[in-house]
């Protein structure tokens, strides 16, 4: 079956041809995957075939369990399974008309067939390779951190005068509401909220309990995610295999599961711990290449701020310029470090549409002060605020908003009479735009990676998290490839009016090359 597929000439349409292309399956021709078709016309982050069969045909399509019960897939009789999933394959088919006339209606044509269609073998591809990890650096890791939650617990009791499940919220929050009398949040029908922003701000208060309780939750889940899981996910020659979703989210950026390595925390102790566990095949290293600011770099490109594009002209510290007009400060005072970190706070969380209560909360400061550094922001960058303006206008006008390269999200909520419905919906329109055009950015660069490195056996492209591609190469092979791929991703894609800058760094394993 496999052969006899690849060598039919003829345009293949499909549901998930990444999936295919993992069972060895090869196309002379994967025209369109209307997954990922639907995903662009309709912002659905779900995967689930029936969704387009139901909205766009008139098959009668039934999930596994409606049509089988029970039943195990195992058990099915051949022409059973066969006539399920011929029936599934009627449905994307007579889908085809409609969703491929909308791709055409809505401009999200080109999208689908020069973007996301060529990318899926390069996603293929990755996953198939995975990522080589050090299982007995992970067993070690993981006694570790069995000692130090057992410490952390110990000291936890210790303040509650007594030991209890502290994995229970209900006797967690009797613990710290009725014996403690600890100040408390609304109490609900199933108890005390015990939550991290509970947690969080019984710290603020200066509870030491509730710091024991945010670390001790910190190091579970570092544990049971990744250091106890890890290890289970590896092949025979112990290499993990995530894998990436192109429907993931409604921005356009790659997701990652089974397992999620985009969620590994990036410069926090625990994450470069993590990432030690990353390692490269013998003979070889870990190359990453992360693009610096990019999504700050979208920003002053699409707002043209003058300040904004005279910053990274002249190749000043972002931040350091942001510091000093929060904090009025003048060309020969010193930005101290707490300073930028505030600064370089504030610079992202405009992409993200952080409001000055959220900042308040992320800083610890009064939401006075936060709404004034907001303020000095804008005036500092005052295009950005045009920009925003802008974008909002458009949402609220079309019920999406686009990204430079023309791909939509369609903004529920945009044209909301609820102010906090239409906060949140203006917030997440400015992001995707900002978001989705630095993915875009992404993957037009791995596209061209994919072409340039398809045939070469000294090194392979591994993982992309965000702004960041880790490839495997050989050690004598660095210095070639380094230059090749700087050239790339400086390169393939040009945005107006500022560069895209890209740092390289190499080593045995995942941390070091960060």
């Amino acid at each position: 079956m496999i052969k006899f597929i690849a060598e039919l000439d003829i345009k293949f349409i499909s549901y998930n041809f990444k999936a295919l292309l993992n069972l060895g399956f090869t196309f002379k021709s994967m025209y369109m995957d209307m997954m990922i078709a639907y995903h662009l016309i309709s912002s659905q982050t779900k995967m689930d075939v029936l969704l387009p069969i139901t909205e766009y045909s008139k098959v009668e399509a039934k999930d596994f369990k409606t049509t089988f019960g029970k039943t195990h897939i195992e058990t099915l009789l051949v022409d059973e399974f066969a006539r399920y999933l011929s029936n599934i394959g009627l449905g994307i088919l007579a889908c085809y008309d409609e969703i491929n006339h909308l791709l055409h209606k809505e401009e999200l044509h080109n999208i689908l067939i020069q973007n996301e269609m060529p990318l899926i073998p390069v996603l293929s591809l990755m996953e198939r390779k995975g990522i080589k990890i050090d299982v007995s650096y992970f067993k070690n890791y993981s006694l570790e951190l069995e000692k130090e939650l057992a410490k952390t617990e110990k000291a936890i009791y210790e303040e509650a005068g007594e030991e209890f499940n502290i994995n229970s919220p209900k006797q967690l929050g009797d613990i710290l509401f009725v014996k403690m009398n600890l100040p408390s949040g609304k109490k609900t029908k199933t108890g005390y909220s015990t939550d991290v922003m509970v947690l969080e701000d019984l710290e603020s208060y200066g509870y030491n309990i509730a710091r024991l309780l945010l670390d001790y939750r910190k190091l579970n889940k570092l544990k049971t995610t990744y250091v106890d899981t890890l290890p289970n996910l590896v092949d025979s020659n112990s290499r993990i295999h995530t894998s990436f979703n192109q429907i993931g989210t409604a921005t356009g950026r790659l997701s990652s599961s089974e397992p999620n390595l985009q969620n590994i925390p990036v410069k926090t102790d625990d994450g470069i711990k993590i990432r030690e566990g990353f390692v490269a095949g013998e003979g070889k290293v870990l190359m990453s290449i992360d693009y610096s600011q990019v999504e700050l770099r979208v920003l002053t490109s699409m707002s043209k701020d003058e300040n904004l594009i005279k910053a990274y002209r002249e190749e000043k510290d972002l931040h350091d310029l942001t510091a000093r007009r929060i904090f009025n400060l003048s060309d020969s005072d010193d930005v101290t470090r707490e300073q930028r970190t505030i600064a370089k706070i504030i610079n992202f969380s405009i992409i993200y549409g952080k409001t000055a209560f959220g900042l308040a909360k992320e800083l610890k400061i009064p939401v006075k002060d936060a709404s004034e550094y907001i303020k000095k922001y804008f005036e500092q960058y005052p295009r950005v605020t045009t920009f925003e303006k802008e974008v909002i206008e458009f949402g609220e006008e079309h019920g999406y908003v686009k990204t430079l390269f023309g791909r939509k999200r369609y903004i529920s909520g945009i044209d909301s009479k609820n102010k906090t419905i239409k906060a949140q919906a203006e917030r997440m329109a400015v992001n995707t735009v900002i978001q989705g055009t630095a993915a875009e950015v992404l993957k037009k660069v791995m596209l061209k990676v994919y072409e340039v490195l398809k045939d070469k056996d000294d090194i392979a492209l591994l993982l992309q998290v965000h702004d960041e591609l880790i490839f495997e190469v050989e050690e004598n092979s660095v210095e070639k490839y380094s230059e090749i791929l700087a050239d790339i991703m400086k390169n393939t894609v040009k945005l107006e009016d500022v560069n895209l800058n890209i740092n390289i760094n190499t080593g045995k394993n995942w941390a070091e090359a960060k």
